[in-house]
């Protein structure tokens, strides 16, 4: 099993990259094996690699990572080591999203370390290889991170189709949001900026270099897997048409986007 896969490393006709961190489905056998049985494992970043396959074949720079996020989270921060049960705050899962344990027995120190040693270090340093050596040829280089996410019928929060997040401008240009902004308004999505969702460490930590401009780009399940709630589960397959719109209008607007970068 290959932790993470990347197309078009090494290829320089375009200074942008594109990362799925939380794309992975993954599990290894010996880590099933401390799992407790048969408990879902829910609210992954489904079937995005699918939905944009069209980004890597068209000759842009893509990290996929291919591990379940609950091994070790690559868009959180290190310094959250600690198994306090808040998922939010955990580089190494102890519980679900849903608040439920996921192992058999808790995670000793030494296992945290080397799933960190295993899975979130290598992604890193794969990305940051990969940045590195856009930032040789271009002047520029933009890091587009790629999630999805629920919406759940027990939470009051009312979220828009898409959430972009810089950080509220700080980790790429106002320009450039307002540029995203209105591609998705024209392809029928609502755009929510920086809320609920502001970025996750990957983001922020990339984004701080002055010629690095990152985005978190975050998709609404309803708007691309199937048009309804969704509740402790895990997904097996996707209403094609549904899957199909979204995929098209991505498409669309990546190729507006890559000719307003290479515009500039």
């Amino acid at each position: 099993m290959e932790n993470f896969t990347v197309y078009n490393e090494g290829i320089d006709e375009l200074p942008i990259i594109i990362d799925l961190p939380h794309s992975g489905t993954q599990i290894p056998a010996e880590i099933q094996k401390e799992i407790i049985p048969d408990r879902l494992l829910p609210n992954v970043d489904w079937f995005l690699p699918d939905l944009y396959e069209f980004l890597p074949q068209s000759g842009f720079t893509t990290l996929q990572n291919n591990v379940h996020r609950y091994m070790a989270d690559p868009n959180r921060d290190l310094t959250m080591i600690d198994q306090n049960g808040d998922y939010r705050y955990e580089v190494v899962y102890s519980k679900t999203t849903f608040g439920k344990d996921i192992y058999q027995d808790l995670l000793t120190p030494d296992q945290i370390s080397q799933r960190i040693e295993t899975f979130y270090k290598p992604y890193h340093q794969q990305l940051k290889k990969l940045i590195d050596h856009k930032l040789e040829k271009f002047e520029k280089v933009y890091l587009f991170d790629l999630h999805s996410f629920a919406e759940y019928p027990h939470e009051d929060v009312k979220t828009d189709d898409i959430v972009l997040s810089n950080r509220f401008d700080t980790t790429s240009d106002i320009k450039l949001r307002q540029f995203m902004t209105e591609q998705f308004n024209q392809k029928g999505y609502s755009v929510s900026n920086n809320h609920p969702f502001t970025g996750g460490y990957i983001t922020p930590h990339y984004g701080q270099n002055p010629r690095v401009e990152s985005m978190q780009i975050e998709l609404a399940y309803h708007m691309y897997i199937e048009n309804r709630y969704f509740g402790e589960e895990e997904l097996s397959g996707v209403d094609v048409g549904t899957f199909t719109t979204a995929k098209n209008s991505l498409q669309s607007i990546f190729m507006e986007l890559l000719n307003y970068i290479l515009s500039k």
